[in-house]
């Protein structure tokens, strides 16, 4: 290197030397390392003065906190505990979880979190985002993965006893999460109903777990719109999911019918999914087909009810930017998941808390409803739907017909006088 070159780079050097102290002079100066307020946290702090306490003094109260029991807890923690843990810093996974799910369960600012914890504000907003993070890069590949066909089977299964519906794999929805104003005022984030939000998408099964999740588009764009770009709706749009083959929807029925999912007017009409005819003036095999497709689809109904009243986080307009707004909701998911199929004495989804189909098709209505009543997160989305294939039209009316004749089930006949109607 010749001695131009090299005074060169020496002039360089100093010149990001003076940037570098430039930066360090005015950047804003910490007043406290630990402010004095939080200096007892080991002993005044929320975690050990209430936290602990609850467990065997007031369970209602731990659960109210978590969202489940105990011995779940335990579970999670296990699994957690070790990507939770920092060797250099105080705080323990333990204290990490139960911070991370106090935020989801309550929906509390992070300021009043942090007035309990004994901890400063940018540490508890640390603490949540990397803890749900976790939650569901560790939860998800076991409780929020992909069907088998295996699977599915018993998916369609569990429609067929539960539902009265053959062949279905499963439901589909989508919700707003509400989001503060991002930084950049994308008006793409601005849904019709004038606020901001993201949308979560998803599937689920008769027992309301969800099976397929996508978060992250726009709240200004339609559910049928959402749907396709989402990579779950491009596999059933090409028909790659692994879905069991056709068979006959009775056991008197000789022609196979396709496994399909449902969904609302929102979404197209495919060979494997099936939406309600359109229109009001319909004929009466048509009105008991949209009946008893309403009837099925309060699975998808109750499982975002049930999810939104215990994570109440989602209920409130989430401070954060939409990145760290995806990381909450798809935690919010991986938790429904991990309690549902672990809760066996159901604290989390007792039976009174879904919709209930009483003698005489009499619903009574669960009690997460009276939890999130008003709660705009749950309003029903634009549709932009483009006309399905002939096929689908075709199996369409076959499982219509079938609903009249093979498949007739007494309550259907309240659609004449509109009782009991979902």
């Amino acid at each position: 290197m010749e001695a131009d070159d090299i005074d060169e780079l020496f002039i360089r050097l100093c010149e990001l030397y003076n940037l570098y102290k430039k930066y360090k002079n005015n950047k804003k100066q910490r007043r406290y390392r630990i402010r004095p307020i939080n200096k007892n946290w080991a002993t005044a702090g929320c975690q050990l003065r209430t936290f602990q306490l609850m467990r065997t003094k007031e369970p209602e109260q731990w659960f109210l906190q978590t969202r489940m029991p105990p011995h779940i807890f335990d579970m999670l923690l296990k699994l957690v505990s070790k990507s939770l843990w920092k060797p250099k810093q105080r705080i323990g996974p333990e204290e990490r979880l139960s911070l991370a799910l106090l935020y989801l369960s309550q929906g509390l600012s992070m300021q009043s979190i942090s007035g309990s914890y004994k901890l400063g504000k940018e540490t508890v907003r640390k603490i949540v985002f990397e803890t749900c993070e976790v939650i569901w890069r560790l939860l998800s590949p076991v409780y929020v993965s992909e069907p088998t066909e295996s699977q599915y089977q018993d998916i369609a299964k569990d429609f067929y006893n539960i539902w009265n519906i053959p062949n279905c794999v499963g439901a589909i929805d989508g919700k707003h999460v509400a989001i503060k104003c991002p930084a950049n005022s994308n008006a793409m984030f601005y849904n019709y109903k004038k606020f901001y939000s993201i949308v979560l998408m998803a599937a689920c099964d008769a027992k309301y777990t969800f099976t397929a999740v996508s978060i992250g588009s726009f709240g200004s764009q339609s559910d049928g719109g959402i749907f396709q770009l989402s990579p779950f709706g491009q596999a059933l749009m090409q028909n790659t999911l692994p879905l069991p083959p056709p068979q006959p929807l009775s056991s008197v029925a000789t022609e196979s019918f396709p496994h399909f999912f449902i969904g609302d007017a929102a979404f197209p009409l495919r060979t494997n999914l099936m939406r309600p005819y359109p229109g009001s003036n319909l004929t009466r095999t048509k009105r008991i087909f949209n009946y008893r497709l309403s009837h099925a689809r309060r699975v998808i109904e109750n499982s975002f009810g049930i999810l939104t009243a215990r994570w109440r986080v989602l209920r409130t307009t989430i401070e954060c930017c939409p990145e760290s707004c995806e990381k909450i909701v798809l935690a919010c998911i991986a938790l429904h998941n991990f309690i549902m199929l672990n809760d066996q004495n159901r604290w989390y989804c007792p039976e009174n808390y879904v919709d209930q189909v009483k003698a005489g098709n009499v619903v009574h209505l669960g009690e997460w409803r009276r939890e999130i009543e008003n709660d705009r997160s749950l309003l029903a989305m634009r549709s932009a739907v483009r006309r399905g294939p002939a096929t689908a039209f075709n199996l369409r009316d076959k499982l219509a017909n079938y609903f009249i004749n093979e498949g007739y089930l007494p309550f259907q006949d309240n659609i004449d006088h509109n009782i009991g109607e979902p």
